[in-house]
C-alpha cells in the first residue's frame, strides 16, 4: 500500500512538471501591428528620386526632393476603428529649406489589416499576422482593378538608404513585366518596425524597340523611388 502511495506521488509530480513544460512552449503570435508605425507626433522623412520619360519628344526629366509624413492626430472612424490623420509636406532642397503642406491622408489599423487613404483612394497596405508569401487584394476597398499584394520577405534586417534597420517586411503590390517587353509595371513597398513605410518603388513604363541596339528601351512613363531618410517626433 505504501509503495502504491509513493508511485501515485511521483506520477503526480511527473504530470505537474510535464504540464509546466508545455505551458512554457506556448509561443504568442507576433501580428506585426507595429509595422504600421502609427504614433501621434511621429514623422518620417523620405528622399524621393523621380524620372519622367517622353523619349519621342526628347524629354527625360529627373526630380529630387523630400517628403515628410506626419502622424498628426488620432480619432475613431465611423466603423469604430483607430484612425489617424497623416499630413504630407514637400521640400525642394534645390530651391528652399522650407516644408510646404501638400495634402492630408488618413490611415486606419484594425485587428486584421492596415489601411491607408491616399488621394481619396483606400488601399489595404498590410494584413495581419504578417507571414511570408501571404497574398491579399490590396484594392479590395476601392474601385480599382484587383491587385494581389504579396509578402515577398518578412522580418529581415536590411539596409535602406543609409540606415540599417532591424526588421523589414517587403510587400510586392504589382509586378508585370510582359514577355513582349513593351510595358513594365512594378509597385513595391517596404515597412520597418515602429517606423512604417521606409521604401517605395513605382515603375509605369511603355517601351519601344530600338533597331540600333536591338533592345526594348524606355519610351514613356515614370520611375519613382522613396527611400527612408530619418524619423522624428514633434
Amino acid at each position: 500500500m505504501k509503495n502504491n502511495s509513493y508511485f501515485l506521488f511521483f506520477l503526480i509530480l511527473i504530470t505537474f512538471f510535464s504540464c509546466k513544460k508545455d505551458e512554457k512552449t506556448i509561443v504568442s503570435i507576433n501580428y506585426g501591428y507595429n509595422y504600421a508605425g502609427l504614433r501621434v507626433g511621429k514623422y518620417v522623412v523620405y528622399d524621393v528620386d523621380s524620372t519622367f520619360y517622353n523619349v519621342p519628344f526628347n524629354i527625360v526629366n529627373n526630380y529630387k526632393f523630400q517628403i515628410k509624413e506626419i502622424v498628426d492626430s488620432k480619432y475613431i472612424d465611423a466603423q469604430g476603428n483607430e484612425a489617424y490623420k497623416v499630413i504630407r509636406c514637400k521640400k525642394d532642397t534645390s530651391v528652399s529649406q522650407n516644408w510646404e503642406h501638400q495634402v492630408v491622408w488618413n490611415a486606419t489599423i484594425t485587428n486584421s489589416n492596415f489601411q491607408k487613404v491616399e488621394d481619396n483612394v483606400r488601399f489595404v497596405k498590410l494584413i495581419f499576422p504578417i507571414k511570408s508569401d501571404k497574398v491579399w487584394n490590396g484594392n479590395s476597398m476601392n474601385t480599382l482593378s484587383s491587385w494581389d499584394y504579396k509578402y515577398a520577405s518578412t522580418h529581415l534586417q536590411e539596409q535602406v538608404g543609409n540606415s540599417m534597420l532591424d526588421s523589414v517586411t517587403t510587400v510586392t503590390q504589382f509586378d508585370d513585366n510582359n514577355e513582349i517587353l513593351i510595358q513594365r509595371q512594378f509597385y513595391q513597398e517596404k515597412y520597418a518596425v515602429n517606423i512604417g513605410m521606409v521604401y517605395k518603388r513605382i515603375i509605369e513604363m511603355n517601351k519601344v524597340f530600338n533597331n540600333s541596339t536591338g533592345l526594348f528601351e524606355n519610351s514613356e512613363g515614370l520611375d519613382i523611388t522613396y527611400t527612408y531618410n530619418s524619423i522624428g517626433f514633434q
